[in-house]
């Protein structure tokens, strides 16, 4: 089955799509402070162009890349004036740098496991200038133990959606199937996705992030303040980790 297929995508777009306004003030005051000079922007899993759409009319030059080619025609009409790619972050290169990188709303979580993690933070570093900020959020172990265990019900005029969610503690696995019922005319159309994610524990995202040469502050995910014990969301802010010098000599 297809992540952000034709149906799902149409929905999610239309519906879901707001993680980016909801993240907005938070984005605005640590660029403001730590960024103020920034230009250039790229958004890494920018699903249906929600936060592309801001950066631009903030005036950055946006560009926006997602694995899912119906999630990139949503982002380029919603988004007109950024420069949006169907792409795989973890081979992404773009031969350019970025003043500020992000990748939000839990897309890392699809990457289970931790190698790939690396390789898409090592990704993100390597399309970063100098100064620049890479910003991202994560769903923790936590956070899918304690929500993805449940089955929804929503109901809109042209679709009726069924979300069934299931974790496995052992696997730190979170799968979420998605079977929807979208009106076609007179008829409904029966659409599914299986959606997969992994629960990292904190010390997991940590070391990938370290070992990718990236410093960073972390903030819980949801009130963006200190990290609780055990937040079901933790957010990042991460610039390069710099050279040191030993000897004269500049290590990286």
């Amino acid at each position: 089955m297809s992540v952000y297929g034709k149906d799902f995508a149409a929905f999610y777009s239309e519906k879901w799509d707001l993680w980016g306004a909801r993240m907005l003030p938070f984005l605005s005051a640590v660029v403001a402070k730590e960024a103020p000079q920034a230009k250039t922007w790229l958004d890494l899993c920018c699903g249906a162009g929600s936060l592309l759409k801001i950066v631009g009319e903030n005036g950055f030059q946006a560009t926006g890349i997602d694995l899912s080619e119906h999630q990139v025609e949503h982002a380029r009409r919603k988004a007109p004036g950024a420069r949006v790619l169907a792409h795989d972050i973890r081979a992404l290169e773009l031969n350019q740098r970025f003043d500020i990188v992000t990748c939000m709303f839990d897309s890392l979580n699809y990457l289970v496991d931790e190698e790939d993690l690396f390789t898409a933070f090592s990704r993100a570093k390597s399309h970063l200038s100098d100064d620049g900020i890479f910003i991202c959020d994560m769903n923790t172990y936590e956070g899918l133990k304690n929500q993805w265990c449940a089955m929804s019900v929503t109901h809109e005029p042209d679709l009726t959606l069924v979300i069934e969610a299931s974790f496995d503690a052992d696997t730190a696995i979170g799968r979420l199937l998605f079977t929807g019922f979208s009106r076609k005319r007179k008829h409904y159309q029966r659409f599914q996705e299986e959606h997969v994610e992994r629960g990292y524990r904190p010390e997991e995202i940590e070391r990938s992030l370290h070992h990718s040469g990236l410093i960073f502050r972390k903030y819980d995910g949801y009130s963006f303040g200190r990290p609780k014990k055990r937040s079901g969301r933790l957010l990042y802010v991460c610039k390069k980790n710099p050279p040191i010098s030993i000897g004269g000599k500049i290590k990286a």
